[in-house]
């Protein structure tokens, strides 16, 4: 019976010191959305970038954790959405992304003009969805394997001044929807790039990541004035 007590305790303890690591750089609050905020953001007085991270099964903090070098070498805020996730009624993963969405406005010094997206495989859809149906609040998406169930809610005369970072697989499933949709994307005359690298179907490293924010950083223009939310 001791001895399981001690193992009890020794796991609270174990817990109570990987969240509270996190918990020094990384809040979430009562819905599981959380938010980064690199020490440089903080110190600054205006408006910063913000990226929102989806995930198939449900951003955490441990996502945001290993994608801090995005937020601290670009100085972008850093968010996640929590409901969102495969194998739910996209509609009702719009709901919640556009709450976690208000949240960053309503609690931090955000760019306005300047917040991003991202998912991959079916977050990838996702993302070009809330661009598709958000473009005055998304100035750009990035869709890592991503298929081309949302390009039909595309409305192009709104989106000339959007961004949009595509990646594949040369093995990815995906891969020729893919090339569909960069080509739809530059008949369309909206901003994107597409990636292909080798491997199947699967998500990036954060060096990916990095890369694919860099990219839209060096492709987007803060406004002085920024776009209303």
């Amino acid at each position: 019976m001791k001895t399981d007590n001690v193992q009890i305790i020794v796991t609270l303890l174990i817990f109570v010191t990987l969240t509270g690591s996190l918990a020094e750089n990384i809040f979430c609050d009562a819905d599981s959305d959380c938010f980064y905020i690199p020490q440089k953001v903080k110190k600054s007085e205006t408006g910063s970038p913000a990226l929102i991270y989806l995930s198939c099964t449900g951003a955490t903090a441990k996502d945001l954790d290993s994608i801090k070098i995005v937020g601290d070498s670009l100085k972008w805020i850093l968010a996640s959405c929590h409901k969102s996730r495969n194998h739910r009624y996209s509609m009702l993963n719009d709901k919640d992304i556009i709450k976690t969405y208000q949240k960053l406005l309503r609690n931090y010094r955000v760019d306005t003009s300047r917040i991003f997206i991202y998912g991959f495989s079916g977050m990838g859809v996702q993302a070009l969805m809330e661009l598709f149906l958000h473009p005055e609040k998304f100035s750009g998406a990035i869709a890592v394997c991503a298929h081309s169930q949302a390009m039909a809610l595309a409305q192009w005369e709104n989106l000339n001044e959007n961004l949009v970072y595509l990646v594949s697989r040369t093995k990815d499933w995906n891969l020729s929807e893919n090339l569909l949709i960069h080509q739809k994307f530059q008949q369309s005359r909206v901003r994107d790039t597409l990636v292909i690298t080798p491997g199947e179907h699967s998500i990036g490293d954060k060096i990916e990541l990095l890369n694919a924010c860099s990219w839209l950083n060096r492709n987007s223009q803060p406004n002085i004035e920024n776009k209303k939310p």
